[in-house]
């Protein structure tokens, strides 16, 4: 039974378990059910999607591609092998080509061709190194030939892990890469600014980091580091060492250090170095839209601007202390003159209180009538703000005038304007009284100087016109056909003359003296000659005395010698005739040796030794002093004027050279003189004493002569019948003028003083009045060695002027230079040297031409050379015409004009000595243009052109007969 109960139990259990099983099947089924439903749902919905999907994509496509079409930017695909399979439409604008022109093509054949290798490298290592993306620039070119810059992004196309295509998207990059190049330029330029700026510069980011400093900072701070190596380093690395070098190193650093916290601008800041150095520093910092981006310091050394500072100082300090301490009186005083403040010393100069003055009118209380203009221009100068400093004179207060010189200033208020003015006086009376003693002073001077030019014009002409005749006679004598002995008398006689007229020359002329305006002429001369003459000179004089003269000279001296023999002869005759007229017996001793030689200078010492009474040696010191004798203890006095000695002195100084003398009282005097001398490469061509005939284009010649002196007469006379001339004869120049009025001439020749009229009188008339000669060349015939007398020569009208005593040969050579001309302004002929012992013919004393000048122009071009020297000759040659008319006008600016002009022509054609003369003559003109000198300079210039100008005809000949 119970197994039946448990049966029962277990059948009931299992048929509720197989119920739940099959209500669960049944539930599973229902759910199986709406699965399948849902899933139906789901499919209808999915189909519906990836129809809207396809949709959506080619939506999607056709804007993208519209996207790709509209881009500014060139977008291109290439395949592996380089060839473009796509491009956009963007090429066309950008480039040119249109799509069909690129598809197709490799890319470089785009690219220039330096770009190309390197432009295959960078595709290539893409592809290698499978990198998905780069950028790259490069240039191409457009279809219109121009440069476009490309700069690309480029990314890798990949199939199956392998490179199907490159896609590229190129921008045009031109302007950004001018831009480029320009700011590279601009970098470029300020960086040679920095590093060429005469300070010291560091630029620091805002981390201390140097961005860019320069080499002069590198030196002031001794930094063994150049500039690039320095960017980049933390400059406060550098601290340690650099502060070491100022003299308070701590608070070197922490002036640093508060810059650098403040950021505030700091100019001209100085700081000490250790060595004494003074350096000046410059703060600026950099502010970027607000933010702090770094700073830039500079440096440098005002060591000598702040020596000169503190000198300025400290002589500032000194003069105002002299200032407070000089009797200067100060004033104040409104524009209308009415006074504000009186200090004291001004009130103890005019004798009036403070009190008194304040108030008044100082124009009415302290100015003279005539005082009153000037102080109202001044007054006006003040209204414009102008100081000034001026002389018057004033009236003390108990009515005695003062003199006071005045710096007066305006006192100008906030605004500028001027509302008063101050006045510093500083009495000046004992300085006006003495100025006007010096005027009276002056006036006498000047009176007694004119009185002495006169006397010595007159003196001049008194010795010079007999002296005229006797050189003129001895010329003529010449002439007759004298024998041996009567020549050499005659020759003697015309040295002497010769030699006395140089003497007197320079004697008379007391200016050119004064004012060492005595030339040296170099030229070649026979010195053993000239040396034998001058014993022969003193044989003859003392041929009646018991004292001989010896000549010794030197074996090694012979030859010709350059140098200026009328200069050694003055000196060798004031010697020897100084010691003849102390020598009552016994000998003179001249002894002449070759002392020493340097490169081309021989230094010949001449000794002249005498017998005679000697000179006391306290008293040798005189003896070259002007107008000083030495009388002897008998107390005789001998004839001189005391200036011989004096003279040969500065003679020879002139030259280079020494003068000594030795003496004992009664034994004797000893004279040595050293003097420099070259050996001359010419020949010396003695002067024959032959009178020139007159040439072919003279043969109507008509003169007309007005001297006084009959002797001169005569002389002239002579002459002109020799030479075949037509001459009429004036005593005085009222008769000069009179038949100058009825008689055509070719030239006048004039005489300075004359009775009745004198020659510059009647030049005057016959310059000023309507007469037949009224342009007919006028030659001045002075005996004057004044130049103030030849400068008037000038003024009055006159051509030229030939100075008594003449050779017959200069006054021909003077002639044919206006007649032969017929030219108002002929070149002037220079007055022809005072012939020395060994006298050289005038027109062989020439300028050599400077041959290594000319073989340096033209070497073997003769064609070249001959066509300049008659370019010289011919076209520029007349241009020195010009300078006589400039100077006596004293135009100066044009006359520096046409010496500059003209100088080059001169060492075109070898003259450089005379080029340097034209320079030097130039620079006188351009910073000391006075008439005397400039016209002295002019004188000698001349007479070496007038030299020059035979030696270039035959030296043009001598080219032109070699072509």
């Amino acid at each position: 039974m119970e197994e039946i109960e448990k049966l029962k139990r277990q059948i009931e259990l299992e048929k509720q378990a197989h119920q739940q099983t099959e209500n669960i099947l049944e539930q599973k089924a229902l759910a199986l059910y709406e699965t399948t439903v849902q899933l139906q749902h789901l499919n209808q919905d999915l189909e519906q999607k990836v129809r809207y999907t396809a949709d959506e994509l080619q939506r999607t496509e056709k804007k993208y591609r519209h996207l790709i079409d509209s881009i500014q930017d060139i977008i291109y695909k290439v395949s592996v092998d380089g060839i473009f399979t796509y491009v956009n439409p963007v090429v066309k604008e950008r480039l040119g080509f249109t799509e069909d022109e690129i598809i197709g093509k490799h890319f470089t054949s785009l690219v220039l061709p330096n770009y190309q290798e390197s432009h295959i490298d960078f595709y290539t290592e893409m592809i290698l190194n499978g990198k998905e993306s780069t950028y790259n620039e490069f240039p191409i070119k457009s279809k219109r030939g121009q440069i476009v810059w490309i700069g690309q992004n480029v990314r890798r196309i990949e199939n199956d892990d392998k490179t199907v295509e490159l896609v590229a998207v190129a921008r045009d990059i031109t302007e950004r890469k001018r831009t480029e190049d320009t700011l590279r330029a601009t970098q470029a330029r300020f960086g040679d600014l920095i590093s060429n700026l005469q300070k010291g510069v560091l630029v620091e980011d805002e981390n201390h980091k140097i961005v860019l400093t320069n080499q002069l900072f590198c030196d002031l701070f001794k930094i063994n580091m150049s500039p690039n190596e320095l960017t980049g380093i933390d400059c406060l690395s550098l601290v340690d060492d650099v502060k070491k070098l100022f003299k308070d190193p701590e608070e070197f650093v922490t002036r640093i250090g508060e810059i650098l916290t403040k950021r505030e601008i700091v100019v001209d800041e100085q700081i000490e170095m250790l060595d004494g150095r003074i350096l000046e520093r410059n703060y600026i910092p950099i502010f970027l839209e607000g933010q702090y981006k770094g700073h830039l310091f500079n440096y440098s050394d005002v060591t000598d601007k702040y020596l000169a500072h503190e000198q300025l100082r400290k002589s500032e300090e000194k003069y105002r202390g002299i200032l407070d301490n000089m009797e200067l009186g100060l004033l104040e005083v409104d524009n209308n003159h009415t006074i504000l403040r009186a200090y004291d010393r001004f009130c103890e100069m005019l004798g009036y209180t403070n009190e008194e003055l304040v108030g008044q009118n100082a124009k009415e209380l302290f100015l003279p009538e005539a005082e009153t203009e000037i102080v109202d221009e001044r007054q006006e100068e003040r209204e414009k703000g102008e100081a000034s400093s001026y002389e018057l004179s004033l009236i003390k207060k108990d009515g005695t005038p003062i003199w006071v010189l005045i710096s007066g200033a305006p006192i100008m208020d906030e605004h500028g304007e001027v509302v008063a003015s101050m006045g510093i006086h500083y009495d000046i009376t004992e300085r006006k009284l003495l100025e006007q003693e010096l005027a009276k002073a002056k006036v006498i001077a000047e009176e007694a100087r004119q009185a002495e030019k006169q006397f010595l014009a007159n003196m001049s002409h008194e010795i010079r016109t007999p002296l005229n005749a006797i050189i003129g006679m001895t010329h003529l004598m010449f002439d007759t056909h004298p024998t041996n002995e009567q020549f050499e008398y005659l020759d003697i006689l015309k040295t002497s003359a010769d030699f006395l007229h140089s003497l007197i020359s320079d004697l008379l002329d007391m200016a050119k003296i004064e004012a060492g305006r005595i030339e040296i002429h170099k030229h070649p001369f026979e010195l053993v000659g000239l040396l034998r003459t001058i014993q022969r000179v003193f044989q003859i004089k003392l041929d009646s005395s018991p004292v001989e003269i010896n000549l010794l000279t030197d074996v090694k001296i012979s030859g010709n010698y350059l140098g200026d023999d009328l200069l050694l002869n003055q000196i060798l005759l004031n010697i020897i005739g100084n010691a003849e007229k102390f020598t009552e017996q016994g000998s003179i001793d001249v002894m002449v040796k070759l002392q020493r030689e340097e490169l081309d200078t021989c230094w010949i010492e001449f000794k002249i030794s005498d017998t005679g009474i000697g000179i006391p040696e306290n008293k040798l010191d005189l003896i070259f002093q002007k107008f000083k004798q030495v009388d002897s203890e008998q107390g005789h006095k001998h004839k001189g004027t005391g200036l011989g000695l004096a003279i040969t002195k500065q003679l020879v100084e002139l030259q280079g050279g020494t003068i000594e003398v030795k003496s004992r009282e009664g034994e004797g005097t000893t004279f040595i003189v050293t003097l420099p001398f070259q050996k001359a490469k010419t020949e010396v061509i003695k002067n024959n004493h032959v009178i020139k005939e007159a040439s072919s284009n003279l043969a109507s010649c008509k003169v007309l002569v007005a001297e006084d002196n009959a002797m001169n007469q005569k002389y002239i006379s002579s002459l002109l019948n020799k030479w075949h001339f037509t001459y009429a004869i004036a005593s005085d120049g009222r008769k000069a003028v009179e038949k100058a009025k009825k008689e055509q001439f070719d030239i006048i020749l004039m005489d300075i003083q004359m009775p009745n009229m004198d020659g510059y009188e009647a030049t005057i008339k016959i310059r000023n009045t309507q007469n037949i000669n009224q342009n007919t060349p006028i030659i001045a015939l002075t005996a004057s060695a004044m130049l103030d007398q030849k400068n008037k020569a000038f003024e009055v009208g006159m051509n030229n002027f030939v100075t008594k005593p003449f050779s017959p040969n200069h006054l021909l050579s003077v002639i044919q230079n206006y007649v032969g001309t017929k030219s108002d302004h002929a070149v002037l002929v220079p007055e022809e040297p005072s012939p020395s012992t060994s006298s050289n013919d005038y027109n062989n004393d020439i300028t050599l031409l400077d041959k290594n000048r000319l073989e340096d122009l033209y070497g073997e071009d003769k064609e070249y050379a001959a066509d300049i020297f008659q370019t010289f000759l011919e076209d520029v040659l007349p241009d020195f015409n010009e300078f006589p008319d400039l100077i006596h006008q004293q135009k100066w600016e044009e006359l520096r004009i046409l010496t500059h002009k003209l100088k080059p022509s001169l060492g075109m054609v070898g003259l450089t000595e005379l080029e340097r003369y034209l320079i030097m003559m130039e620079k006188k003109i351009k910073d000391d243009p006075e008439y005397e000198g400039i016209l002295a300079h002019w004188n000698t210039f001349q007479i070496k052109l007038s030299e020059s100008i035979p030696v270039l005809k035959v030296e043009l000949n001598k080219l032109q007969a070699a072509l």
